[in-house]
């Protein structure tokens, strides 16, 4: 467990921890789980761990089993301890969800754990089955055993269907680089057109001063022409007085 981050030596020096393990040739199913009982209560366990509860059935026949098995749910329940069995899915039929003791019916929770094989790689894929009474994800999700810990990764789709490891990472960066690609053509273009903002602007401005030079041209001519105007007549006019002329 210390492999995957997951430290449990200071539980066991505390006594909060234990760890027993046994053989199932050693004894009965009855046996085992008459040890597994008298050592949880001895303990005063809040939690009980049974790792694989399928190896039961290498202890007698399938029917005197399957009822231990369930013997020891009811009796766990009933004391209040949460118990956790793992269980090797069934051989004869492998492609279906079930266990040698058929013992998930009785279960409040069930999580699967499979191997899928894809493109030469072996991933975990990790789903529930159900869980009573609790809302739950019908999606499988990978789970990821590295040296920074237990990682349960978020479910990723692409073409309606699940994708996991390489085929995910490749995935995921094809899709990082198209968006970059993207992002790079939307930051091009978005240039391109401040650029033309600023060349309009700039054209506006100038457009802008010329009118207005052409405004004032046009009252400068306008006054100089209103003046030229007032001249002639005042030429006329000072060329009748001199002249003796009367001007009506």
């Amino acid at each position: 467990m210390a492999s995957v981050r997951t430290g449990l030596a200071r539980f066991v020096k505390k006594g909060l921890f234990r760890l027993v393990s046994a053989r199932t040739i050693t004894g009965s199913a009855e046996n085992h789980f008459m040890q597994i009982k008298n050592l949880a209560e001895e303990h005063h366990a809040r939690c009980l761990v049974v790792d694989p509860i399928s190896a039961l059935a290498k202890s007698g026949n399938k029917g005197t089993v399957h009822s231990v098995a369930e013997r020891l749910i009811d009796w766990a329940k009933s004391a209040g301890i949460t118990v956790v069995c793992t269980s090797l899915p069934d051989k004869a039929e492998p492609q279906l969800e079930g266990t040698p003791l058929q013992i998930s019916t009785i279960a409040d929770t069930w999580i699967h754990l499979n191997y899928l094989v894809h493109a030469g790689e072996r991933n975990r894929g990790l789903s529930i089955v159900k869980s009573r009474g609790t809302a739950h994800s019908n999606q499988v999700r990978e789970l990821v055993l590295s040296s920074t810990g237990v990682t349960l990764a978020d479910a990723y789709t692409a073409g309606g269907e699940v994708i996991m490891g390489t085929l995910r990472w490749e995935k995921e960066r094809a899709v990082r680089a198209a968006r970059e690609e993207t992002e790079a053509a939307a930051k091009q273009k978005r240039d391109a057109l401040e650029t033309e903002d600023v060349d309009l602007e700039v054209r506006i401005k100038a457009m802008q001063r010329q009118l207005k030079a052409r405004r004032t041209e046009k009252r400068v001519r306008g006054r100089l022409a209103a003046d030229h105007t007032v001249d002639m007549a005042r030429g006329r006019t000072h060329l009748s007085e001199l002249r003796g002329v009367d001007t009506v």
